[in-house]
């Protein structure tokens, strides 16, 4: 049987040409590995800020949403408190109709735990990253003001129904949650406005989406309960 042996090199020169063969081809292929990863990364990122532009429309539609009912909610608290200053002097509440609420949207950025999972995070700029995070951050935040501005309206709504005797205990509790709902209106008004700026510094939406936001939310208020007059019984 035939046993074929390796061809000795003749020389330094032909062991280098055969060694510089070797890392050129190693080279080669790490480098063509890390651009098939590059263009995969690439493709990830695309893919996640289009998940992300969605989600960051909704949240300028919120943050529009409240701009343009805040005048709406301060003068609701307003009344409420001119008839909760008279009810407590008499001593009866009169009869209510629904009293409206602020809008109570949720506000989160939707998909944000899958990009961060499947390391699409990984592959943005530091910058972008860190800008991204800032802004799930701050709809965290906004989610936990919107549940405790919730829970006051609905003991404001307490309110609403046939005149009834009102106590000076439940006076002075309906007078801390208005002085709470008014300033988590605030709040929530200061908040959602940093968002929206936070939003739009990222580019990824446009000036069209913003205004088409504003225009969205002006349309509601004809149909939103808190921005109509309240029915107050004599």
């Amino acid at each position: 049987m035939d046993v074929h042996k390796p061809k000795p090199w003749h020389g330094f020169r032909e062991f280098l040409k055969e060694y510089l063969i070797i890392v050129v081809g190693v080279l080669t292929a790490l480098g063509g590995e890390q651009a098939v990863e590059a263009l995969h990364g690439r493709h990830q990122v695309e893919a996640g800020e289009a998940e992300l532009r969605v989600a960051f429309v909704r949240e300028v539609d919120n943050a529009a949403l409240r701009e343009a009912q805040l005048p709406c909610v301060t003068q609701r608290l307003a009344d409420l408190s001119s008839v909760l200053q008279r009810s407590a002097e008499s001593g009866r509440l009169p009869a209510l109709a629904a009293l409206g609420h602020p809008s109570f949207t949720p506000w989160t950025v939707g998909g944000w735990e899958v990009l961060v999972a499947d390391q699409t995070v990984s592959h943005l700029p530091r910058q972008k990253a860190i800008g991204y995070t800032a802004i799930v951050q701050q709809t965290n935040y906004l989610s936990a003001l919107s549940d405790r501005e919730e829970d006051q309206w609905t003991v404001l709504d307490s309110m609403v129904g046939q005149g009834r005797r009102l106590s000076d205990v439940e006076a002075q509790q309906l007078r801390t949650t208005l002085a709470l709902a008014a300033a988590s209106s605030a709040h929530m008004a200061q908040t959602s406005a940093r968002l929206r700026d936070a939003i739009e510094a990222t580019g990824l939406l446009a000036a069209a989406d913003f205004a088409a936001a504003a225009g969205r939310a002006a349309d509601s208020k004809a149909t939103t309960d808190i921005c109509r007059p309240i029915t107050i019984a004599s």
